[in-house]
């Protein structure tokens, strides 16, 4: 018999208390490879031997046992040492040391999505718990001792766990239990669970022998402030009995596992959502109007004041509220952006504010936070706020009064700590005029305002951008042009660029696609540009602001056109794409001498 054979019943109670900690099965082996306490499958196999028991086998286990080094396998079905056999995702593997040798190990499997990206984003700090616990199995002390270590360990870890009797009364917690319930395990310790959360299915876990995990919930703690977490609880059944069959025999009790949605919500964000920080940097320029603006952007990064950011379209408003972001002190929160104008309106709300349960028809059964809520402790970036409707205005305006959200179809209103910046590129004091934006919503809005100047208005900035868009592009597809030719050069610097910076970059990557040569030539430039050079060598002068536009959407429509098609139906979808009327496109189609022969 191995020496953790012989220590089978406590090497079964730290699998246990290790799943029951991280929702993730356990396997420990000792050291001829024999499975000697397991959690879930490897329960059942308790006394079989992993890799047929071959210890020069190449394989994972074999390798830590005979080499000591600790394992993390990220993909389990394309490792060349790993011997998936039960469709095995990810593993974090620990060998056990006593006398400085290796007794067996400690695995760590995860058989699902959920549980490989918990593996992958939090390995380091797994495989340090796993060898605390492989510490404890190997140190042969008393079960006092182990149980003292091991009451260490829940301690340490970020969620908050409380074990209840088969009655639901507390009878232990550790202390991130205490700290987000707000109240000492003195006062816990002896409770009913459902006092401190009457809804909690607790009880129903108990009776039921079937685990309720990641569920959402809202409570209200002794001082009345919603409290916000989630939650898994799992059964605590005979040892003969695996959780989550549901036979109807009540378990001796259960481990609640809570944590902070906010806490939760964070760590989504970092896996799925967070880019990479924007700087003041990265805004191009040296025209004294740009350095300006930057130079005000740096100060008011620190406030958290809500901003209202100003420009045209392209002119590069996002980057500017990023770079904000980045630069202040919540730059380690989210930064949460919502373009208001890309979002149907019956959607807009439960997509900034959330939703409750049966809100409407196809919501969640879980409810849904909204993106005030992600940004918690962040920023919020408005896009296209002039394209708000009315009645959200009403529901925003309450928001930055009172820094509090409630929920589509929901009661709980929710403190909010989130710095707001918003932006358009619509005339909003004429929308007040009109009755299309509410002037106290402006006011709240415009704390800073800051206007982003259009290209046209800083032209010494043109060759600068052009020789960044070029870098970028040839970099990106493998090109070896060095610039653009004098007579392209010259049109690039004199066009007013209607679509600012985003347009130029648009250009410079069409160029970039098109040029075979070690310069761009006029010839690589849209369409629409070259009939401006083209007018220019005709009329013998530069054009005026009106020709220039005219050739712009002479281009604009054709290119439309070209794919809808000249027939009427392809003309009433060309308006319809275009955002104008069908006898407006028939009367710039007549003034500007549109035809087929303009197809390209």
């Amino acid at each position: 018999m191995s020496r953790l054979s012989a220590l089978h019943h406590v090497s079964q109670e730290i699998a246990e208390a290790i799943t029951a900690a991280l929702a993730i099965e356990v396997e420990i082996i000792d050291d001829t490879l024999t499975i000697v306490a397991g959690t879930g499958r490897y329960k059942e196999k308790i006394g079989q031997q992993e890799e047929e028991g071959d210890i020069e086998s190449g394989y994972t286990y074999s390798l830590v046992l005979r080499t000591g080094k600790a394992y993390i396998i990220e993909d389990a079905r394309n490792d060349p040492v790993y011997d998936a056999r039960e469709s095995e995702l990810a593993e974090v593997c620990c060998p056990i040391f006593l006398d400085r040798q290796v007794i067996g190990l400690i695995g760590l499997v995860a058989f699902n999505e959920q549980q490989r990206d918990l593996l992958l984003q939090n390995k380091e700090n797994l495989l340090l718990f796993l060898k605390r616990m492989a510490f404890l199995l190997a140190s042969k002390v008393s079960e006092k001792k182990i149980a003292t270590e091991l009451t260490i360990i829940v301690e340490t870890i970020r969620d908050g766990i409380i074990a209840v009797d088969r009655d639901g009364t507390i009878t232990s917690s550790n202390q991130m239990a205490e700290k987000l319930i707000g109240k000492p395990r003195t006062e816990l310790i002896g409770k009913k669970l459902v006092s401190f959360w009457p809804d909690s299915p607790v009880m129903d876990v108990i009776e039921s022998g079937v685990e309720c995990r990641d569920r959402e919930e809202i409570y209200r703690n002794h001082t009345g402030k919603p409290m916000h977490v989630f939650t898994t609880i799992c059964p605590i059944l005979h040892g003969d009995e695996k959780a989550g069959t549901g036979n109807g025999r009540a378990a001796f009790g259960a481990v609640v596992s809570f944590r902070d949605m906010a806490d939760v919500r964070r760590m989504v964000y970092d896996m799925t959502e967070k880019r990479e920080d924007a700087s003041f940097l990265e805004i191009i320029g040296k025209s004294k109007s740009i350095r300006e603006v930057v130079d005000q952007g740096e100060k008011i990064s620190q406030s958290n004041s809500t901003v209202l950011i100003t420009g045209e379209s392209g002119t590069g408003k996002g980057l500017f509220a990023r770079s904000i972001h980045s630069a202040s002190p919540r730059k380690n929160r989210p930064f949460i952006a919502v373009n208001c104008g890309a979002i149907p309106d019956s959607l807009l709300e439960s997509e900034l504010f959330g939703y409750e349960s049966g809100a409407f028809t196809g919501a969640r059964k879980t409810g849904k936070a909204g993106k005030f809520e992600l940004a918690n402790g962040g920023t919020i970036f408005l896009d296209e706020i002039g394209d708000l409707p009315l009645h959200l205005q009403v529901k925003l305006l309450h928001v930055l009064q009172s820094r509090e959200i409630e929920r589509v179809g929901g009661t709980t209103v929710f403190p909010v700590d989130v710095r707001v910046i918003a932006a358009t590129n619509r005339n909003l004091e004429r929308m007040i005029q009109d009755g299309e934006f509410r002037e106290d919503l402006y006011f709240r809005l415009n704390v800073i305002p800051i206007h982003i100047p259009p290209l046209r208005e800083r032209r010494e900035d043109i060759p600068i951008l052009l020789e960044y868009a070029l870098r970028k592009y040839v970099q990106m597809f493998d090109k070896q042009i060095t610039w653009f030719d004098d007579a392209t050069l010259d049109l690039l610097t004199s066009y007013h660029w209607p679509g600012n910076i985003r347009e130029l970059e648009n250009v410079v990557e069409y160029a970039v696609n098109i040029e075979n040569s070690q310069v761009i030539t006029m010839q690589s430039v849209p369409i629409r540009l070259r009939r401006i050079q083209e007018a220019q060598m005709t009329e013998g002068a530069p054009l005026t602001l009106k020709k220039q536009l005219d050739a712009v959407e002479k281009g604009l429509i054709e290119n439309c056109l070209n794919r809808t098609g000249y027939s009427v139906e392809g003309k009433t979808k060309a308006a319809h794409l275009l955002g104008i009327s069908e006898s407006t496109l028939y009367r710039r189609i007549r003034e500007l001498n549109i035809d087929k022969k303009g197809q390209r």
